[in-house]
């Protein structure tokens, strides 16, 4: 019982410490933001803090790593509700630029797959998103058992690629509604369904 009420207390400690960093992130951004703001915010000494966390880059990896649950989870349902491959994929691509609307900031880090800390001297890596890859590698096998995607087709790289190509989608046509309006006469919405199919196809063909 002892060590269950210790890491329920560390686990208490951890998630006000993040709520905390998480509300100055996004007024003042990561840079903005000091370990002693963080504290501040939190109430907490700066010394507990660092009982906690090594620094603010991995308490927002922390923050980053429980929105990237988050999306997986999201993808997941958005699969779960269809039952075709290609249904499934479009959904999948909604759902993910959905995300990409509420928590555009922390979607950007998830997407990029960027260590936050470039700049500084630790060296540490942006956090690995098992979930993710899971999920979409769900996917990916959903496609095989349809044969519409090749059955000897290696799936991890697939998975990689599939994500890396959905998330390049949504982000490319970030903050672009204007350029399509008047460039090309289309809507976002019209620009993002007609990539989605083309990726799909591009898929098909590995």
């Amino acid at each position: 019982m002892g060590e269950r009420r210790k890491q329920a207390l560390e686990k208490f400690h951890r998630d006000n410490i993040m709520s905390a960093a998480g509300e100055l992130f996004e007024k003042k951004g990561i840079d903005g933001t000091t370990m002693d703001d963080i504290a501040k915010h939190a109430d907490y000494s700066k010394s507990t803090i660092y009982v906690y966390f090594k620094s603010k880059e991995e308490i927002y990896n922390s923050i980053l790593v429980n929105y990237a649950d988050t999306l997986a989870g999201e993808i997941a349902d958005a699969m779960s509700g269809v039952r075709s491959f290609p249904e499934s994929f479009i959904s999948v691509c909604n759902s993910i630029c959905s995300f990409k609307q509420r928590f555009p900031d922390y979607f950007e880090g998830i997407s990029k797959g960027e260590d936050i800390s470039i700049g500084n001297p630790s060296g540490k890596t942006a956090p690995e998103l098992p979930e993710i890859e899971e999920v979409i590698s769900e996917l990916i096998a959903r496609g095989k058992s349809e044969k519409l995607i090749a059955k000897n087709a290696d799936t991890k790289q697939l998975a990689i690629y599939m994500w890396s190509g959905i998330c390049g989608i949504i982000n490319g046509a970030s903050g672009k509604e204007a350029d399509f309006e008047k460039k090309y006469g289309i809507t976002k919405e019209t620009y993002l369904s007609n990539a989605y199919k083309r990726f799909y196809i591009s898929l098909l063909r590995g």
